[in-house]
């Protein structure tokens, strides 16, 4: 395997085991084909924990049309904020089956109502679909607070990767449409905050990683120029690249974890530089040595950072909280 500088000895470790370097390469039908496969080999390696039965779940349908999954923690005695979450996969991949235990998780050590929603896929579906049908699942939730037993008029947005720019977005855009006062903060896990050819020009010189991690991660800097291109949006579009948007100020309290040996290492840490610089409240934690996604695989050898990936995960939804 190549390049195998700084990454952690867990990854090493789970690597070797695995039997080979996860790095996505173009073209775009090829990308879904080696993660498919990838998940097979993880399946028949793997067992991938049940379902935490203390959660339960209810799936349903927005007026839109868009399918969710609700999970209420067991004891939970409402008055606190709906949390919405929107699943990674470079807009083009996963669904709310794939990350049904991080839902699960965040639920429960939040003790708070998580929404997890199945938006459409790219390229079928482009930019704009995507942001009306995430933003009209945030009303959605809003118009339900009764329902869902959550404080009303207030949410928190989060997301894992591609779904983390999904976070990003959905909450600017709440604020543009005046609901600025209701939210409350975001969680945002290894987000894509930029495109490569949106970085402003004082900021491209600390924007490394996309060539520095390149053979390092899964996303590779050629699979990222793809999802962006099945993503359909404009390098420079504020809420496909939200880095850039004027009003981050409106974000109020960020939580973002970052993967140290990650291609979108520096869409996290200069997401959390523009954050501090707009007067945000920020929270990070910084995994130096792992790649992109590297919690999302169930063998022994990362057992121990993804527990703290996620106790972590935890503290962060507090903070966002407090």
């Amino acid at each position: 395997m190549t390049g195998t500088e700084g990454l952690a000895k867990p990854w090493l470790e789970f690597e070797e085991e695995f039997g080979e370097r996860m790095n996505l390469q173009p073209p775009f039908t090829q990308m879904i084909e080696q993660f498919t496969k990838w998940g097979g080999i993880a399946a028949s390696k793997y067992t991938f924990p049940a379902p935490d039965p203390s959660v339960k779940t209810e799936d349903t349908t927005t007026a839109r049309g868009t399918k969710i999954r609700i999970y209420t923690p067991d004891g939970y005695t409402g008055d606190k904020p709906v949390c919405m979450y929107y699943h990674g996969g470079g807009w083009a991949m996963g669904d709310i089956n794939a990350e049904d235990a991080f839902s699960r998780t965040m639920s429960k050590l939040g003790d708070i109502v998580v929404i997890s929603v199945e938006y459409g896929l790219a390229p079928e579906n482009k930019h704009a679909d995507l942001m009306n049908e995430c933003y009209q699942a945030l009303r959605w939730a809003l118009e339900n607070s009764k329902k869902l037993n959550t404080t009303e008029g207030k949410f928190v947005v989060s997301g894992n990767s591609a779904g983390g720019q999904l976070a990003f977005a959905t909450a600017l855009r709440a604020i543009d449409d005046g609901l600025g006062n209701q939210l409350v903060g975001l969680v945002t896990l290894i987000p894509v905050t930029v495109h490569p050819d949106g970085v402003p020009h004082e900021l491209r010189s600390k924007y490394t990683s996309m060539v520095e991690h390149d053979q390092h991660t899964i996303n590779s800097a050629n699979a990222m120029r793809g999802f962006w291109q099945a993503f359909g949006v404009s390098p420079t579009d504020q809420y496909g690249s939200p880095l850039l948007h004027p009003r981050l100020k409106g974000l109020k309290k960020v939580y973002l974890a970052v993967c140290g040996h990650d291609t979108l290492r520096d869409d996290g840490l200069l997401m959390k530089q523009k954050l501090d610089e707009a007067g945000c409240d920020t929270k990070m934690d910084f995994y130096e040595g792992y790649p992109h996604f590297f919690f999302g695989w169930p063998s022994p050898k990362l057992e121990e950072p993804t527990k703290q990936f996620f106790a972590n995960v935890g503290q962060g939804i507090k903070f966002v909280l407090s």
